[in-house]
């Protein structure tokens, strides 16, 4: 007669259990986890946070200096223009037609300065003019 095959049973559940003192008493049964295995976090619960911690590490970017090799050094001038070609690209560009109306809104109000700073000189001019002569 062939033996039925046996079906290994989860870590979690091969825990040993045991009695307490009063608990034997009254049957209450209290679970106590097996040796090795790690507080806090069980089962699903540590499968995730062991799978979180991979994802960021593989989302890390391996510096040259964690491959064990030395990174090559850089000339400070093509540092600065990567940089610079990175803070360009999260700029918000304008529109043709905003790009526009600006233009004109500054034209009008450098037009208005010079008038106004025009005025006053030629004011000032005139007011000196009287003192001297």
């Amino acid at each position: 007669m062939a033996k039925p095959a046996r079906v290994k049973k989860k870590k979690e559940e091969a825990a040993p259990l045991k009695k307490g003192a009063k608990g034997a008493a009254k049957g209450k049964v209290k679970e106590v986890p097996a040796k090795g295995k790690a507080k806090g976090k069980t089962g699903e619960k540590a499968k995730a946070a062991r799978g979180l911690r991979a994802r960021m590490a593989k989302s890390q970017p391996k510096t040259a200096k964690a491959r064990g090799k030395a990174a090559p050094k850089e000339h400070k001038a093509m540092k600065f223009f990567r940089e610079v070609r990175v803070e360009l690209s999260k700029v918000t560009w304008p529109s043709r037609e905003e790009l526009i109306q600006s233009t004109i809104v500054v034209t009008i109000a450098v037009i208005i300065a010079g008038v106004f700073i025009f005025l006053f000189d030629d004011l000032f001019s005139y007011i000196i003019g009287l003192f001297t002569g």
